[in-house]
Formats: C-alpha cells, structure tokens, sequence
C-alpha cells in the first residue's frame, strides 16, 4: 500500500536512531529489532534501510566502525552521536506533537448545532 510506505519513510531514520540509543548495532542487528519490537508490523529491506544510515554518516548524527568478528569478516557496528541524540529528541517531539494533533482532528466529535444557537 502507497500510504503505509510513505508513512514509514518518514519515519525510519527517527526509528534507527531511537534503536541506537539503546546500544551500537550492525545492519542487520537493526533490521532484527525493528521487526521484533513492532511485532512485524514495521519492517524494511536492507537495501532501503543503508542509504538512510550513510545519510545520517554524513549528518554527523551517527558513526560507523567495522569490527573484525571471525578471522576474514568485519561488520559495521552504527553508534549513536551526541548530535544524533540531539536530532533524535527533537524530531521525536515533532512526532509526537504531529501525532496528536492527528489523533485530535480523526477522533473529533462535533457539538450538536443545539450549543451554536
């Protein structure tokens, strides 16, 4: 569904930083969480989820480094920046602020007109 994507494009890059506030997590690991914690309603392709990672490298919102694991295979670990953590309460208060307001206007229950004369 058109509507969902949209939806969740908005808000992927708040999710993995809300996801590296607990702990530095690899690809993969993140994408695993993701999935868990909505109970599989929240998923997203590798192929989607990386190029928000390197935009977010070069916002300086967070860093990579690659860690040997095994003898020939590295993997890159995600940490959170200070100025991730920044970026990260602000846009979670926009969010929430947003929410609300929707929730407000598709919960809304007119008066009957009997109060407007």
């Amino acid at each position: 569904m058109q509507v969902r994507e949209n939806l969740k494009r908005g808000t992927v890059e708040m999710i993995l930083l809300h996801l590296l506030q607990g702990r530095d997590m690899y690809g993969y690991e993140l994408l695993q969480e993701m999935n868990e914690r909505s109970k599989g309603k929240f998923t997203l392709k590798d192929g989607s989820m990386y190029p928000i990672l390197y935009r977010m490298i070069d916002k300086g919102l967070i860093t990579d480094e690659q860690v040997l694991v095994g003898r020939r295979r590295t993997r890159v670990y995600y940490h959170l920046t200070d100025e991730g953590k920044k970026y990260l309460n602000e846009i979670k208060e926009e969010y929430f602020f947003i929410t609300e307001g929707i929730s407000n206007i598709l919960n809304f229950k007119e008066e009957s007109n009997e109060n407007h004369e």
